[in-house]
């Protein structure tokens, strides 16, 4: 009996010495056939796989099929079987998409590639094409696993497609005609685009067999809010960053009323330009006032430069120096961008002023500013304005005017007094300069003389 739980509890493994089995598995049968016609067809879908498979749950729903059906599924050791809840709809061309994750073999070897096939329970398969991509508005990124689902009418019959990891989708043997396209992102797995719930786009498209059609959906979130003004921020000596509550469209279908106001004078700045983006992210063109100023500013310096040199060959020389121009500096800046970067929405729009900011309340206020689902919007707000600290130059300049003045007091402490000894009497030339104390007890040297015999006396009475 405990062998027999053993073997029952074995995990399976290939035979030893076996090389383990690195093939996935295959589809090696459809019924009814691909691209076939099978009038009032009654029976299930079946599948069948190259070797034994795991099937997950649910795989009804990780397939796609359009039209767009509900499916009863049934697994067994190799193969899967469908069947619409409904049943099969009479003269419609039914196209499958399976998935290549999800199904896998004992060994955990899914399928390589994706498998599609249709077959038809009446009419013929028409030879329409529908192409596109999904992408998200927020990112530009390609969506993968997007539903796109066609409609002809409140009665038609749901067709669709399903996007793959690049975001790209081919919806095969739609009935020609014209339809209204959805794209969006299936979060609850109905199938059907809840535009209150799910991010999503829609179009317009002529499903004909002559000419093969392409999409392009953009999936913007659910939004019945127009965008409002949050705050105002200065992000520069000349700029000024506006923050909205919402994503707005890059560029603006018309730029967007913009007023700036001191509060304390109530007078409008000027306004050199806005463009939608964070100030880090946002390039403005040259000003062309300020290019002038510049311009003149850079050539009087240099008419000033050469006549004190004397040489007036470069006076004349310097007259005739050119700035860039404006449309050589913008056209610098956009090669600077490649074609390949999307243009991202955002929640910010970024405002050059033509002069300096000074220290104080302003009153800002935007009209017409549309954001991603085209809702327009605006808003007041204040902002404040604070005092620029003392730059490091002028602190660095003020502590060396310290110092030097500091070094100046130290030199003058340093100069030696004049020497007392020069007062004292019968000192030699060569004490000049020696401490007083060291000149006082020095004594003459003819005193030193007549105290000299005395002394040898004593030192012969000892």
């Amino acid at each position: 009996m405990a062998l027999l739980i053993m073997l029952g509890c074995a995990r399976e493994m290939p035979p030893p010495g076996a090389r383990p089995d690195e093939i996935p598995p295959s589809i090696v049968r459809i019924r009814p056939a691909p691209d076939s016609t099978v009038v009032d067809f009654d029976g299930a879908l079946e599948i069948r796989f190259s070797e034994p498979v795991r099937i997950p749950n649910g795989i009804a729903r990780e397939m796609f099929v359009s039209p767009m059906e509900t499916y009863e599924s049934e697994v067994g050791f190799a193969d899967l079987r469908l069947r619409p809840e409904d049943g099969w709809r009479d003269s419609v061309a039914y196209c499958y998409t399976i998935p290549t994750d999800g199904i896998n073999d004992l060994l955990r070897n899914g399928m390589e590639v994706p498998v599609e096939f249709c077959f038809s329970t009446g009419a013929g398969i028409q030879e329409t094409s529908v192409e596109g991509e999904v992408i998200d508005i927020l990112t530009g990124q390609p969506l993968e696993e997007a539903r796109v689902i066609f409609w002809a009418g409140p009665d038609s019959v749901p067709y669709g497609a399903i996007s793959d990891s690049i975001g790209r989708f081919v919806a095969r043997g739609l009935p020609p005609g014209e339809y209204e396209a959805f794209g969006f992102v299936d979060r609850n797995r109905n199938m059907i685009p809840d535009r209150e719930l799910e991010s999503h786009d829609s179009a317009s498209v002529a499903a004909s067999a002559d000419t093969p059609a392409e999409l392009r959906f953009v999936l913007v979130a659910p939004d019945t809010t127009p965008p409002v003004l949050a705050r105002g921020l200065v992000v520069g000596s000349e700029t000024v960053q506006l923050e909205f509550d919402d994503y707005l469209l890059n560029p603006q279908p018309e730029e967007p009323g913009i007023t700036i106001r001191d509060s304390a004078t109530n007078e409008a700045l000027e306004i050199v330009a806005s463009l939608i983006g964070s100030a880090d992210e946002v390039v403005f063109p040259l000003d062309s006032a300020a290019l002038a100023d510049s311009i003149a500013a850079a050539d009087s310096a240099a008419v000033a430069d050469s006549a004190a040199v004397g040489d007036s060959t470069a006076a004349a020389d310097s007259a005739v120096v050119e700035a860039p121009s404006p449309d050589s500096a913008g056209s610098a800046a956009s090669d600077s961008v490649t074609e390949e970067d999307p243009i991202l929405p955002s929640r910010f729009i970024t405002v050059r002023l033509a002069t300096v900011i000074d220290s104080g309340t302003y009153r800002v206020s935007v009209t017409g500013a549309v954001n991603v689902r085209r809702l327009t919007g605006g808003g007041d707000t204040s902002f404040v304005a604070e005092p620029e600290p003392p730059s490091a130059d002028s602190a660095a300049v003020g502590d060396s005017a310290a110092v030097e003045g500091d070094s100046v007091a130290v030199e003058q402490d340093t100069v030696p007094p004049a020497p007392d000894s020069l007062d004292v009497p019968g000192t030699p030339p060569d004490t000049l300069g020696v401490p007083p104390d060291t000149v006082r007890r020095r004594a003459p040297r003819g005193a030193g003389r007549a105290r000299s015999p005395g002394l040898r006396a004593k030192r012969r009475r000892e």
